[in-house]
Formats: C-alpha cells, sequence, structure tokens
C-alpha cells in the first residue's frame, strides 16, 4: 500500500480534530464534597479568634463592642449552619494558592494570618468579616476573567482586614449610638406625641449616611491598598481596572428570557402561551419592571459606582509606576475548570436550600451553555415538580420569589412566569420538558426516577 501523501494526511487529521471538538462529552456535574475535619478545623480557628478579641475589648463601651462581637460572630457561625463554606482541598488549594502569593509578597500581611474560604452563596460577592475571615462566594468567581482579577479581589479585602475598617466602624456606631448627645436626643423623642416614628428614622438614617459615607471612603482607601499589595506580586495590576469595569457590568444580562422561555417550554403537545408573559396592570402602579427606586437606596450603598472607583484608582498606576505581569499565576485550566464547576454547584446549592426559582433560573441559563446536559435537564424538571408539590398545597411562595423592582429583569419575567401557571401547565411543562429527553438518558436512574414523578404528577392533573 502506498503511503498516504502529506495533503491528504492533514486533511484527514484535521477532519479527526474538528470532529473530537463537537463530540466532546457533556460536562458531568457532581457536588463538591466537603471535608468534615476542615470545617471543623475552620470552625474552631473562628471561634478562637473571636474569643481573643473579645478579650482585647476595653473601655466604657466595652459591653456595647462585646455584643457586636457576638452578633457577627454568630453570623459567620449562620454561613456554617447553611453549608455556604465549600471545604474541599482540591478546591481551596487554588484560593489559597492565589493568597499566598499575595501574602508572602508582603510581609506586612503575614501577621494577619487570614482564612481565605469559598462560599456557595448564589449573588457575586466577596467580603472581609473583620476578624480574619474573608469569604468569597463562588458566583462571583464565575464571573471574573482570570486569575489577576481574582487576586485583585482578594487584595481588595485583605486590605479591609489590614486597615481594620469593620473594627474601626463599630467603634464609631458605638461612640455615636451611645454619646451624650445622641441618648438626650432619644429621651426628647420619646416625649413626642406625634411624628415620634417620622423623627426617630431621621436620627437612625442621620447615623446611616455618616456610617455608610465613611464606607465608601474606605472602599476607596481598599482598593488604593489592594493595588499596592498587588504590585508586588507576579499579578497583572492591569485586571484590577479590568476586575472593576467587569463588577459595572455584572447586573447586564446576556439572555432575554422573554424569547428564552418560550424556546425552552414549546411542545408540539403542549405550545407555550402567550399569556403566560403577558404583563398585567399592577396594584397601585407598581410593577417588578417599574425602574424607579427608592431614593434612599442608592444613598445607602456600600459599594461606590465602579466607574468612580476606575476614576480613583487610575492615577496611582503612574505614581507606582506598574509594569505588565501574568494573568494566570497557578493554573489557568484549573480557574477554567472550577468556574464551570461552580456554576453547576451554586444552582445546587440553591434547590438543595429550597430556593428552587431561583435554581430554575440558574439551570435555563446554564442549558444554553450545555445544552441537553443531564444534570441541568433533571434539575429543572425537580424544580416543576417541587412547583406541582407547593402549588397543589398553596405553599408554592415557600420555594419561589415575589416579583420585585429590585431583582435583575430575566429573573422577574421568570418569577412572573410561574405565578400564572396552572396545576395543570405546571404539570404539563414538566412533563413535556422531560419527555423530549427520555431517549438520551434511558440509563440515568436519576433523571428516570423524576420523569416518572413528573408523569405522575401530570396524570394527576389531566385526569379529569
Amino acid at each position: 500500500m502506498k503511503p498516504l501523501n502529506s495533503l491528504i494526511l492533514a486533511t484527514i487529521l484535521c477532519f479527526f480534530n474538528i470532529t473530537l471538538l463537537f463530540a466532546q462529552p457533556s460536562f458531568e456535574y457532581k457536588p463538591v464534597k466537603d471535608d468534615s475535619l476542615e470545617l471543623l478545623s475552620l470552625q474552631k480557628a473562628i471561634r478562637a479568634q473571636f474569643e481573643k478579641d473579645s478579650l482585647s475589648i476595653n473601655g466604657e463601651n466595652k459591653k456595647y463592642i462585646l455584643a457586636i462581637y457576638k452578633d457577627r460572630f454568630r453570623e459567620i457561625n449562620e454561613l456554617f449552619e447553611d453549608k455556604e463554606p465549600i471545604a474541599a482541598a482540591e478546591v481551596n488549594t487554588f484560593l489559597t494558592g492565589i493568597a499566598s502569593e499575595v501574602v508572602n509578597k508582603n510581609p506586612d500581611l503575614k501577621k494577619l494570618a487570614p482564612r481565605i474560604i469559598f462560599s456557595r452563596a448564589y449573588w457575586p460577592n466577596a467580603y472581609s468579616t473583620g476578624e480574619g475571615t474573608i469569604v468569597f462566594n463562588i458566583d462571583l468567581f464565575v464571573k471574573l476573567q482570570n486569575e489577576s482579577q481574582v487576586a485583585f479581589v482578594l487584595c481588595h479585602e485583605l486590605a479591609h482586614l489590614f486597615l481594620d475598617h469593620s473594627n474601626k466602624k463599630i467603634s464609631k456606631y458605638i461612640s455615636t449610638v451611645y454619646s451624650d448627645d445622641f441618648q438626650q436626643k432619644l429621651k426628647e423623642l420619646k416625649k413626642q406625641q406625634y411624628d415620634k416614628k417620622a423623627e426617630l428614622d431621621k436620627l437612625e438614617m442621620g447615623i446611616a449616611f455618616k456610617s455608610f459615607r465613611h464606607s465608601r471612603d474606605f472602599e476607596s482607601e481598599a482598593d488604593s491598598a489592594g493595588l499596592k499589595f498587588l504590585k508586588n506580586t507576579r499579578y497583572d495590576c492591569k485586571e484590577a481596572l479590568s476586575c472593576l469595569a467587569l463588577l459595572d457590568e455584572i447586573d447586564e444580562e446576556k439572555i432575554d428570557f422573554t424569547m428564552q422561555l418560550p424556546k425552552v417550554f414549546s411542545f408540539s403537545e403542549y405550545p407555550f402561551k402567550k399569556r403566560w408573559l403577558e404583563k398585567e396592570a399592577a396594584f397601585f402602579g407598581v410593577t417588578a419592571d417599574n425602574k424607579e427606586k427608592k431614593p434612599i437606596d442608592d444613598s445607602l450603598k456600600t459599594h461606590p459606582d465602579c466607574k468612580v472607583r476606575i476614576k480613583t484608582l487610575t492615577p496611582l498606576f503612574e505614581q507606582l509606576h506598574l509594569q505588565g505581569g501574568q494573568q494566570f499565576v497557578q493554573n489557568q485550566q484549573l480557574f477554567n475548570q472550577l468556574q464551570q464547576q461552580f456554576a453547576f454547584e451554586e444552582t445546587n446549592y440553591c434547590f438543595t436550600k429550597k430556593h428552587v426559582s431561583k435554581s430554575l433560573f440558574n439551570a435555563i441559563c446554564l442549558l444554553d451553555k450545555h445544552p441537553g446536559n443531564a444534570y441541568l435537564v433533571t434539575l429543572a424538571g425537580k424544580c416543576f415538580n417541587e412547583f406541582y408539590e407547593k402549588q397543589k398545597n398553596h405553599h408554592l411562595n415557600n420555594i419561589v420569589d415575589r416579583p420585585s423592582p429590585f431583582k435583575e429583569k430575566n429573573y422577574n419575567t421568570l418569577l412572573e412566569f410561574i405565578s400564572r401557571l396552572s396545576l395543570t401547565d405546571i404539570s404539563s411543562l414538566g412533563y413535556n420538558f422531560m419527555k423530549q429527553y427520555s431517549g438520551s438518558f434511558e440509563g440515568n436512574e436519576d433523571f428516570k426516577k423524576v420523569f416518572e414523578q413528573s408523569k405522575k404528577n401530570y396524570e394527576e392533573a389531566t385526569k379529569n
């Protein structure tokens, strides 16, 4: 047999590679398994820090500060009760690796001995609790673009801890509330017969505005200090600005649910009904699409507008003579894998915590990226089965959020859609959605179980 000429061989290899590219298996999600011993170790360390901080309090307002420290400790402990923290070596090693790069290159941070953990919370945020724990929500992680942006977020939160912002805020609050002047104003208000509540609200807001104004100052200070910490690492400092620009647009929606819902939930045997998405007149003129917000909402932001933060931070780049760095220091492939894992993890967490409408919302978004994924299809079926069971017992509101002007537009669209479904609609949509995949997942026991339940619901709801 004559050898293949190079052109034919190259063509075959090219075709083979393209075939492999499109034949890649669907992502198989398995929930992260937490290390119970690591969780206990974290909780012990947090309790030890609380006891140490409690003994260090001095002064006439000691009991008030101690009360707030106790509240803070209780709130952190609730994270563990809700199973938010992720305690798995293969996951946390990546995050602690980034933190180690920052801490080791900034000796001033070593004395802090921070505890940095991933949280399953399904909103984009990271925060320092003030006593040494830094929480990084996985929903923020999946929205970032590279490791340098993660590093900047950690530098920002480490700066809050290093500058003791949380404890300074507590001290200022206590010294204000328990000052002679403030207490005198309270006594005078208690004597009033009219407009007492309004005056009390004004007094409370006076403290809040001052407190949160300082918080905005703290954010700018943490940005600047964080950038200086980042400068000493191998990471690309320009990604600090890219990160802030990304955060500024983080709420922008990539999918239009008024188009997506009919696409996902329209079947030959049960077509999508237009009325499920039609806007209805709302009581007192308030609808979920109403963009008008309370005037106070913007005034109480704890994080200032990211555009302002970018403008404030930009001159520091010239002052520090910042050079380019690496977008990835740890492992880009692992970063990508974790992002994919976490997108599924937060969706699963929503369902386990009975935030079923949010779980379905995330599943629909992910199905756009992972069409026909067995886990997502099964989860969507589970959501409809839950809707059916709760609606049958008139408890749907226990697992479905109410539409609100303060929720993102797509999520409101889904909530309004669910609110307009009858029991028959719920069972029919759930059953027909699962039925279209019944031939594809015959060997999937989880899918089979959920499909059988959806069929029972459908038969029960339509038997009359």
